[in-house]
C-alpha cells in the first residue's frame, strides 16, 4: 500500500490507480488523487461504474471507469493487466472477482485520505467472466499491453469518448 500511495500523492488532481491493500485482509481499493476542493464539494457520495474486456490481437486489457458524484465532469480510468509484470495480476483479477466491497479513498491537497467511500462490489461475475475469457489466450508482454491500450486511447481520444464507448 505505501508504494502505491506514493504513486497517488506524486500524481496531478485526476489520476487514479488500483492497489493491492491489507485492511487487515489482502483486498483491491482504488485511490484517487483529487483537489481538496473537489473532494469537500461532494454532495453525494454515488459512484457510477462502468468495465469492459477488450481483445484485440490476444491482448486483453480490462478497462475500469468511476465517475464520483452526480454529473460530475470528473471520470477516472484504470486499466489492468491480468499478465502483470511480477505475477501480481492474477492475484489482483481474483481478489476482485471474490471482495464483498470497494473502498475509493479520495486524496487530496494535503497528500492524506480526505474522504473515504464504500459501495458493494458489482464487478465480481465480470471479473469471473474476464478471468475464464483470459485463460484461454496465450501470454503477452508489458509492451505488448502497452501497444494496445495506446491503440485504445487512439480510437477514443478522450476520457468521455471511452466512458460513452463502454456504456
Amino acid at each position: 500500500m505505501k508504494d502505491a500511495e506514493k504513486i497517488i500523492c506524486s500524481s496531478s488532481p485526476g489520476a487514479a490507480i488500483f492497489a493491492l491493500t491489507h485492511r487487515p485482509d489482502p483486498r483491491i481499493d482504488f485511490l484517487i488523487r483529487e483537489e481538496t476542493f473537489f473532494i469537500k464539494q461532494l454532495t453525494t457520495s454515488k459512484i457510477a461504474l462502468r468495465a469492459r474486456l477488450f481483445n484485440k490481437n490476444n491482448v486483453a486489457l480490462l478497462l475500469i471507469m468511476f465517475q464520483i458524484g452526480i454529473n460530475s465532469p470528473r471520470i477516472f480510468t484504470t486499466f489492468w493487466d491480468y499478465h502483470m509484470e511480477g505475477g501480481s495480476g492474477k492475484p489482483v483479477f481474483e481478489l476482485m472477482s471474490n471482495q464483498e466491497d470497494i473502498a475509493f479513498h479520495l486524496y487530496g491537497d494535503s497528500k492524506k485520505i480526505e474522504q473515504s467511500i464504500l459501495m458493494g462490489n458489482s464487478f465480481r461475475n465480470f471479473f469471473k467472466a474476464a478471468i475464464e475469457k483470459i485463460q484461454l489466450l496465450p501470454q503477452w508482454n508489458a509492451q505488448q499491453f502497452e501497444n494496445e491500450r495506446e491503440e485504445i486511447l487512439k480510437t477514443y481520444p478522450t476520457t468521455e469518448a471511452l466512458w460513452e464507448a463502454i456504456k
